[in-house]
């Protein structure tokens, strides 16, 4: 049969057989795209090239999206991986996966370790058909899986109907940086359809059929069913039977009904049962829908498998084709279909299934004003919510608008679509529903309550102005509860910390502080405590906002957060804030969310450039990318790639800096105020790298304000405010270089003791006041920084002003060093500059141009990082492994991988393994 059905289709094959023999030999993962109208053999084509893959020495596995089946999260993708011989998932490696359906990205990680492991071995076929039903998490994890296992011997063959929908779902699928081949099937010739008449039929058609055979329009499943008899002369009277454009043949459909229903049969009537239960289905299940005993429906049964349309799978029956299970489906009238689905959500809650399992016929089946309907399908989104918050809007948004406009419980439901909304990422559409739900005139606690709700993703957003403005105005209103007060304060206190008056966040914030305790609400105590420690930041205070943060670990538990982990940072205790990271990373592994992820990269990829591992702080900001991209964050996107133009910009590459920025404003949001700030700073110090001072300059602005303005223009810490004085004296601005000084000893005189700090106020005022002595004091207390940029370029400074003043050998000896330390950090660009001034005084040294560039290929090119992760690799370990040994996250290990790749010229783990043993 499968032969038969294939006629025709040898191309086709041909071309997947050598997508298996070019992942095999490679050792490279491949994804194979098989499109096509209903019934033209997609199917066929998976099974023959499964059959091949596995006489092929491959580990194939097969999963199948199924209609009814998009609200299970990651349903086909896991039948697939349980269903190899040997599971390519192991028990153990299922019991992982479960807890982890809430935990996308951490749940993909969870997946690729078996995957990559058995990989080494064998290569592996992954195939899921009728990808165009596919679940949100499935295709979420078909988007991520194929990229960060590019260097397997992995094939991902997905097979979906050709539709402008499921093109574009496909689009957002399909990995833009690997090998993606592309089938679309086309109707069989008139010859291949007189050869599949052949087969079956054991002699040549006649002229009659040949006519016959041209009314299928070339699609194999009519041209089976014709052949097998389904398709009657009667069908055909008055004009041919097609299968061009969308949907089930009309003719087919009544050909169907009269041969398979009658007063002796009613295979029909069970097809049209089933069809609403779904491809596959119990007849239990079917016998409850058409209201008769199972016993009843078994001859109908015998039928329906006699005559081909459906299977037996044990347990359950399946139709044959999904066109069969169409043709019956829309031979329902719309009202027919309706009260089934109804009944068929009845039949299931009844018998123990869940919400979830109901959910779809209540989609379907559900009149306005069915308050049964919405409460299943509230718990159905509450449930798939962790997991799946994209189909739980589908779910609780579906349920909201079921329910009358006057209908009281309407309020209640309206206020779990703006947390599902929340919890989705999609923040307008939470505030677009909380406001049409305010517009309603809920009671004064139920606005309020509201309003609430959307603190956590205005805060999220820099939104800070549209986060006062609504606390403020549920606090206003009479009637609230006490408990509800206090967390508006709190939250009022929180929108008011990164705002020009830290002062009068701090008293909002003891307010809601006492508030709270009064109260007992835990969460407006803790929600008080970050507002306390994100006004004390803001203010440059950072001891205290350690000490507020930390007394909020204090209540939850767990490690540290971004805030508290920053706070460190800047209080020049970089160890303790790298080893917070690595514990808030792993304890997002096992506890945490996906929407974390990108946090703690980013602040990572931030301490390890403060801390000068700047190859360090490349992949991490490259990871970051590529996680934005992911979970299409762009601001995280955005301070990824602004954090990657400063590294550009250290290394003297203007072109790459500017390609950089433009990524930057290419994704900067107008909402994102925080990531359009560190996009800022980095277009300042672009300008004036390439020797627009002034405009540099102006775009500072009224940066040196304050703490506050510093961190809202440029999203700068202290740290860089010695580089803002020296850009506003290039730009002949005196003005605001002096603003800079007099706030970096602001920073200093609320930290004490703090190096960088002190060092950082020392420097900044000597650039001003043109103090060579002064310069030399902060190079002597910067030696204790733990920020090396920030030492290196005080000496730089001071060795310039040594020159200027007429001290020619104690500046060549100054400049000497900061040489010595910008070469080491890598900051090639900045070390070319002060070459370019040694120079300029007459000095002259061997190692210059020895030293100051590393290759762009080849194994010399690798960073110290990047060759312990090609060594690890090329032992067998995957990159969970090599993550957990040089304790990264295995994102980042993909990234160095792909740099990697690029630089020494392959493609694959094997060839890389090949690469690092010829080098002994």
């Amino acid at each position: 049969m499968t032969q038969t059905l294939l006629r025709g289709r040898s191309a086709e094959v041909e071309k997947a057989l050598r997508v298996l023999e070019e992942t095999a030999s490679t050792g490279r993962s491949t994804v194979l795209v098989v499109s096509g109208e209903a019934g033209l053999g997609k199917t066929a084509l998976l099974e023959s090239v499964r059959a091949q893959a596995e006489r092929n020495g491959f580990t194939a596995c097969v999963g199948k999206a199924e209609e009814l089946d998009r609200i299970s999260p990651m349903a086909p993708l896991l039948l697939a991986l349980r269903g190899g011989h040997p599971p390519l998932l192991s028990e153990g490696d299922r019991a992982a996966v479960g807890p982890l359906l809430d935990q996308q990205l951490w749940l993909v990680d969870r997946i690729a370790a078996p995957l990559e492991e058995r990989s080494q071995r064998t290569p592996i076929l992954i195939a899921i058909d009728d990808v165009q039903w596919a679940d949100p998490l499935t295709l979420f994890a078909l988007r991520l899986l194929p990229p960060r296992l590019a260097a397997s011997p992995i094939v991902w063959l997905l097979t979906a109907r050709d539709t402008p929908a499921t093109s574009t779902e496909l689009s957002q699928v399909i990995p833009r940086d690997m090998p993606v081949h592309q089938i679309t099937l086309q109707p069989l010739s008139p010859t291949a359809m007189r050869e599949l008449a052949a087969d079956r039929l054991g002699t040549e058609p006649g002229p009659r059929l040949t006519r016959l055979l041209e009314g299928t329009a070339g699609n194999p499943f009519l041209v089976t069913e014709l052949l097998d008899g389904v398709l009657s002369e009667e069908m055909v009277e008055g004009g041919d039977v097609t299968a061009s454009g969308p949907g089930v043949p009309t003719k087919l459909r009544t050909a169907l009904r009269r041969r398979l229903s009658g007063p002796h049969k009613d295979v029909w009537s069970l097809l049209q049962a089933g069809s609403v239960l779904g491809g596959t289905f119990s007849i239990d299940d079917a016998a409850a829908l058409r209201r008769v005993r199972v016993s009843d429906l078994l001859p109908s049964l015998h039928g329906a498998l006699a005559e081909g349309m459906l299977v037996d799978t044990g347990l359950h029956v399946a139709f044959r084709h999904d066109l069969i299970r169409e043709a019956a489906y829309e031979d329902l009238t719309p009202t027919a279909r309706r009260v089934l689905h109804r009944a068929a959500a009845e039949h299931l809650l009844a018998t123990g299934r869940t919400a979830v399992d109901a959910a779809h016929h209540l989609m379907a089946g559900a009149p306005a004003g069915d308050r049964e309907a919405a409460d299943v399908l509230r718990r159905a989104a509450a449930e798939v919510a962790p997991q799946s918050p994209a189909t739980a809007v589908s779910l609780i948004t579906h349920a909201y608008n079921l329910l009358p406009r006057r209908d009281p419980l309407r309020l209640e439901v309206g206020q779990e679509v703006v947390d599902i909304f929340v919890r989705a990422r999609r923040v307008q559409d939470a505030i677009f529903t909380a406001d049409e739900l305010l517009r309603t005139s809920p009671d004064a606690e139920t606005a309020a309550r509201i309003h609430s709700r959307l603190a956590r993703p205005l805060w999220d957003l820099g939104l800070d102005d549209r986060l006062l403005a609504r606390v403020t105005q549920a606090l206003e209103l009479d009637g609230i509860s006490p408990q509800v007060r206090a967390l508006l304060l709190a939250q009022r206190a929180l929108a008011m910390s990164r705002s020009d008056d830290p002062d009068a966040a701090v008293n909002t914030a003891h307010a809601a502080l006492a508030d709270a305790d009064e109260v007992g609400d835990g969460n407006a105590r803790t929600t008080a405590l970050r507002a306390l420690g994100h006004a004390a930041a803001t203010d440059g205070r950072y001891g205290d906002a350690l000490d507020c943060f930390q007394q909020v670990r204090a209540v939850h538990g767990g490690p540290p957060q971004a805030a508290e982990l920053l706070a460190l940072a800047l209080l020049d205790r970089y160890d303790e804030a790298r080893d917070g990271l690595t514990r808030s990373r792993q304890e997002a592994e096992e506890h945490g969310g996906t929407w974390e992820v990108p946090a703690f990269g980013w602040w990572e990829a931030a301490i390890d450039l403060a801390a000068g591992r700047m190859e360090d702080a490349e992949a991490g900001a490259r990871t970051i990318v590529r996680l934005a991209e992911d979970l299409q964050e762009y601001g995280y996107r955005v301070q990824a790639y602004a954090l990657l133009a400063r590294i550009a910009l250290l290394r003297g590459d203007l072109r790459q800096a500017e390609e950089y920025m433009t990524q930057a404003t290419r994704w900067t949001r107008s909402e994102v105020r925080l990531a359009s700030a560190q996009a800022t700073l980095a277009h300042v110090l672009w300008l004036d790298a390439g020797g627009d001072a002034e405009g540099a300059a102006r775009l500072l602005g009224a940066a040196a304000d304050s703490p506050a303005a510093l961190a809202r223009h440029t999203g700068a810490g202290y740290a860089d405010l010695p580089e803002v004085v020296r850009i506003a004296l290039r730009g002949k601005d005196t003005e605001l270089a002096r603003r800079a000084a007099l706030l970096a000893q602001q920073y200093a005189d609320r930290n004490p003791g703090v190096a960088t700090a002190t060092g950082g106020a020392l420097h900044a005022r000597a650039l001003v006041d043109d103090d060579v002595d002064l310069l030399g004091e902060a190079v002597g207390v910067l030696r204790a920084s733990p920020r090396l940029l920030s030492r290196a370029s005080a000496a730089e400074d001071h060795g310039r002003a040594l020159v200027a003043h007429g001290r020619r050998d104690q500046g060549v000896a100054e400049l000497d060093r900061a040489w010595d330390a910008y070469v080491a950090l890598g900051a090639t660009g900045e070390a070319r500059r002060v070459q370019r001034h040694l120079q300029s005084t007459g000095a002259r040294r061997r190692r210059w141009m020895a030293t100051s560039r590393r290759p762009s290929t080849g194994w010399d090119a690798l960073t110290d990082t990047e060759r312990r992760v090609a060594s690890l690799v090329a032992e067998g370990r995957t990159n969970r492994d090599v993550a957990q040994t040089l304790s990264l996250s295995p994102n980042t290990i993909g990234t160095h991988l792909r740099s990697i790749f690029g630089k020494l010229g392959v493609n694959s783990r094997v060839q890389l393994t090949r690469e690092v043993l010829s080098r002994g």
